[in-house]
């Protein structure tokens, strides 16, 4: 709780220090992602992991035995020490070697799969970070829109008044108002969504600064066409460089590792104990001894672990192979939706873009004859301002559609 407190605190000094709405730029949201609780409960586990697989394999500790051969409960020497047998010694287990190996290996694996887990843990959190930065930029586009927009409403509602007063029809100066509601229905919903947004960006990155915009440019990524992995250069000998796949790959790992230990119960364990002491009549003495385990029952011990780490393996490699498939899917879905995308913002930008420009100056040319009227300069102004916002509608889905590319094919151990 102080952490936050203190955050809220330096967050305050700076709104009054500033005076204003002060801006996140992306570059600044991905350095704090890298604080996300997510995060940071994964790299955790890593370092477990890490301390764990240095002490695998490693022989037991051994023992310290005392032994009292003969203690008397009856006669003359009864409750005596000095009647009886005294023995110290020393006992080690010798797990089999297999076992030990084994082990070693399913430490690693699980090593292995924890600094994937970590990779994909960042990735995550700096992909939810991008979109919702993005959603941030765009909304602040979209806010400095609607404005130009309710003053183009406010002037055209000025000159329909006006027309009404000189004899006009009521309802062309009824239309604005009507207009007016929804822009500010649109502003209702983009307070919301900014709302929602700086939450998000909270749970990720911390407290924001209240009303703080995105700044800075779009990142590469969001601005490029994204390159399908299927055409891209594949690392030698890895099947599957993107982090995700990484992730779901190292958890065939550990399922391996399982299987060889499970396997390994059938090997032969064996102890050794050596000791020194003295008999009733005080004399030294010594005596070793040698265990071994004897694996007599494998049909109802090791054969059903056995068979159960198999199992687990064979799970292991189909959810990895549905993975894969998802994975591919979830491309190619986003891929046609980027194409999709391009295709309506060129659209847009080569037809429709101009034809709203040549009516709003075929407005004017007839406003200044004075064969048309402002209203219909206003409204041609205003059908353009709705085409922009559809402009940065459509931008704000190729971008959210292009970061979910981008780090869907994330290569392991990037974080750029």
């Amino acid at each position: 709780m102080f952490p936050n407190r203190m955050a809220g605190l330096l967050i305050g000094l700076l709104c009054l220090v500033r005076g204003e709405a002060m801006a996140l730029s992306l570059d600044e949201a991905l350095t704090r992602a890298a604080l996300a609780p997510d995060v940071l409960s994964s790299r955790a586990d890593e370092e477990a992991a890490q301390a764990l697989a240095s002490a695998a394999g490693q022989l037991p500790d051994p023992r310290l035995v005392l032994t009292v051969d003969d203690f008397m409960l009856e006669g003359e020497s009864r409750y005596r020490f000095d009647g009886s047998k005294r023995m110290l010694g020393v006992m080690q287990e010798l797990p089999a070697a297999t076992k030990r190996e084994a082990e070693r290996q399913k430490a690693e694996a699980v090593r292995e799969g924890s600094a994937r887990a970590r990779e994909f843990a960042q990735l995550a959190a700096r992909r939810e970070v991008s979109l919702l930065w993005l959603k941030l930029h765009f909304l602040t586009r979209k806010e400095a829109l609607l404005k130009v927009s309710a003053d183009e409403i406010q002037r055209r509602h000025k000159v329909s008044v006006a027309t009404l007063a000189g004899g006009g029809g009521a309802d062309m100066a009824l239309e604005p108002l009507f207009d007016r509601q929804e822009v500010d229905d649109a502003f209702d919903l983009l307070t919301r969504d900014l709302q929602v947004v700086r939450a998000g960006l909270a749970r990720w990155i911390g407290p924001l600064v209240p009303n703080e915009t995105a700044s800075g440019e779009l990142p590469a990524w969001a601005r490029e066409a994204v390159v399908s992995s299927a055409d891209a250069a594949r690392a030698p000998g890895d099947a599957d460089p993107e982090t995700e796949l990484r992730a779901s790959k190292a958890r065939i790992g550990v399922a391996e590792a399982e299987w060889l230990m499970a396997r390994a119960d059938k090997s032969l364990d064996w102890s050794v104990e050596i000791g020194f002491g003295r008999d009733a009549m005080g004399q030294s003495m010594m005596m070793a001894k040698v265990g071994l385990s004897l694996p007599v029952f494998p049909d109802s011990r090791q054969t059903p672990r056995i068979t159960a780490a198999r199992a687990m393996l064979v799970s292991a490699e189909a959810e990895h192979a549905m993975r894969k498939a998802e994975f591919t899917r979830q491309r190619e879905e986003l891929l046609a939706d980027e194409t999709a995308l391009c295709a309506r913002l060129d659209r847009l930008a080569v037809e429709t873009l101009p034809l709203l420009d040549r009516a709003i100056s075929l407005a004017e040319a007839a406003f200044s004859s004075g064969k048309g009227s402002a209203v219909a300069l206003i409204m041609a102004r205003e059908k353009r301002l709705a085409a922009q916002m559809r402009v940065i509608d459509l931008e704000a889905e190729r971008a959210a559609v292009r970061t979910r590319l981008h780090f869907l094919q994330q290569r392991g151990g990037e974080t750029s």
